[in-house]
């Protein structure tokens, strides 16, 4: 019976790790994912534990393009459809989006028991609004933006922590500066907005 509680603990941490995958993408409401892990805490075998997921086919690897963004057939490049649309998966993990990078007209961030940054001070921007569109649980995310560029957030916080020190009524060259809206749902998490200058040295810890 010794040998059963190390096993028993592996496959409680493996099938929170596919119903967290099922739950990036798309294929799970946060209320189904809730439901889901409190059954995996309560299983007391193996057998229960595959019950659970029994309904369920098998998990597209993490950032897999969900089902309603995916290009049809007929649709434009690879190449030009990721210039727009792009994903940050974090399962029980950690990820740094940081440096000289191009951010998508629209990303969506899915953050697990994570630890997530995106740095935006030295990213790429494209014209218009680019929406940020994330769903964090359990995690800690924060997004690091330069002076002057406006943050619009519409996030909702369920049990959860979600706060900017970044600007949002637009200013008087608002037509030109840069803009983000954050949207998506913050559970039982917290996710912050903090405004660093671009010649201001990178801090791992900040």
């Amino acid at each position: 019976m010794a040998d059963l509680t190390p096993s028993l603990s592996r496959a409680r941490e493996q099938k929170i790790t596919e119903l967290s995958s099922h739950f990036a993408n798309d294929d799970l409401t946060l209320e189904d994912l809730e439901r889901r892990i409190e059954q995996v805490y309560k299983a007391v075998s193996i057998a229960e534990l595959d019950a659970i997921t029994a309904d369920l086919g098998s998990p597209e690897p993490f950032g897999a393009l969900p089902a309603r963004g995916r290009p049809a057939k007929n649709a434009a490049p690879a190449g030009a459809y990721e210039a727009n649309s792009a994903r940050i998966v974090s399962i029980m993990g950690e990820s740094r989006r940081m440096g000289r990078w191009q951010v998508p007209q629209h990303l969506d961030v899915v953050s697990v028991m994570s630890d997530t940054k995106i740095d935006l001070t030295q990213a790429v921007m494209p014209a218009g609004v680019v929406d940020i569109d994330m769903r964090v649980v359990w995690a800690a995310c924060k997004v690091v933006v330069p002076p002057g560029m406006r943050v619009i957030n519409e996030m909702h916080a369920i049990m959860a922590s979600v706060h900017s020190r970044a600007e949002d009524a637009p200013g008087t060259n608002s037509s030109f500066a840069p803009t983000i809206r954050l949207t998506g749902l913050a559970l039982m998490a917290e996710v912050k907005v903090v405004v660093r200058r671009r010649e201001d040295p990178i801090s791992e810890d900040e």
